[in-house]
């Protein structure tokens, strides 16, 4: 182990929260790698991105709100509205934000996996370990983490009953890079919100014949209209801040979070309008077991599927920081205000369901300004 090195504060995760984050630290008057560190486990910038769809352009990532310019990313001449639209994501955000981390000098330190983040006793400081590729490990003393490693990397797949004996083939829509090898055969699709449309229509595109699996009926918003009737009706857009505002509260009581689809919903765009009106997005209900060749849903009819794709959605990607203690019995992280209420030296950026990229930026530039704050007290 080497010597360790002491910085105020470590930014764990360089994707669109994480780069965010150290653009305002530096804003803010802090100098990376003499004030903030930032940690990424991917071997080079654009975060999950570099494993996304082969099928996913500019253009949809775009129109999906997932992918947005990072604040100063305009200024620079690298905005993504300026660039070609058909062209690949996880073609173009890894050089874009390459060129974001060298035009503000913010001297990211790839290859690196954060292993745990522990309290020192009777001390202010946390110590970070982390992975280099080698498997050599060094240690970083800081006064505050910021945890931005968001869900993608750590996929999640529900148990049901006769899994263990299903013989075909399972993955995770969050692992995987391309649908081609799905052509032609006949694939379930598990999961009621974005990712699981966006598998869908690419399955269908691709001639597969494709099963929908939901727990409840799909949540499709249909977008506001005037009304000639009494009293005011809420926007799409306030009904996803109420949404919102009670996944806050849920988390700042570390309480079990909805899914994303119950805080976003699926929005009504004229490619799923035409998809369901030709009962491509139609959903069979909740699945009740699997078999060794297919699935029985819980109407009672059954299908035999050659493949099981999981579009369920990911956990909070922070085992590393369990040695602090930061969850209930069973619960969730208390989060308020981005930082945790157990440990007020930890902040989440974009943490919990429904959470919209924009939101997790703002929230990025919030939680730098309290570190300035914290610091100087």
């Amino acid at each position: 182990m080497s010597d360790i090195q002491r910085i105020d504060t470590v930014v764990i995760g360089a994707g669109a929260a994480g780069l965010t984050a150290a653009y305002s630290l530096k804003a803010l008057g802090q100098e990376p790698l003499k004030d903030f560190a930032v940690l990424d486990e991917q071997p080079g910038p654009g975060g999950t991105w570099r494993r996304a769809w082969d099928f996913l352009t500019i253009k949809e990532a775009l129109r999906s709100g997932e992918l947005v310019d990072l604040a100063g990313q305009a200024e620079i001449g690298l905005s993504f509205n300026d660039l070609e639209h058909s062209l690949l994501a996880r073609d173009v955000v890894p050089r874009v934000w390459q060129g974001y981390e060298d035009a503000y000098d913010l001297y990211v330190a790839h290859s690196l996996r954060v292993v745990k983040v522990e309290s020192r006793l009777r001390r202010d400081e946390m110590r970070v370990t982390v992975e280099h590729a080698n498997g050599r490990r060094t240690q970083y003393e800081t006064l505050l983490v910021i945890n931005a490693t968001g869900t993608w990397s750590a996929p999640f797949v529900p148990w049901y009953r006769g899994l263990n004996r299903y013989s075909g083939e399972t993955t995770h829509a969050q692992v995987i890079e391309t649908l081609q090898p799905f052509a032609g055969k006949r694939v379930l699709v598990v999961g009621g919100g974005r990712t699981a449309v966006s598998v869908l229509l690419e399955l269908e595109r691709l001639g597969a014949q494709m099963f929908w699996a939901t727990r409840r009926e799909p949540d499709f918003l249909e977008p506001p209209r005037f009304s000639l009737q009494r009293g005011r009706q809420l926007t799409v857009g306030e009904v996803g801040l109420n949404s919102r505002r009670r996944v806050e509260r849920l988390a700042a009581r570390g309480k079990p979070m909805p899914s994303d689809v119950a805080v976003r919903g699926l929005p009504m765009t004229r490619t799923i309008f035409d998809a369901v009106r030709r009962g491509t997005l139609t959903s069979r209900g909740p699945i009740h077991h699997f078999t060794e060749s297919g699935v029985e849903f819980e109407d009672g009819s059954f299908e035999a599927v050659d493949a099981v794709v999981w579009a369920t959605g990911g956990r909070e990607s922070a085992r590393h920081l369990s040695p602090l203690g930061l969850r209930d019995a069973g619960g969730t992280p208390k989060i308020s205000g981005g930082w945790s209420r157990r440990d007020q030296r930890v902040a989440f950026l974009g943490y919990g369901p429904g959470v919209e990229t924009t939101d997790a930026l703002d929230q990025a530039i919030e939680v730098s300004e309290d570190v300035i704050d914290r610091l100087i007290d």
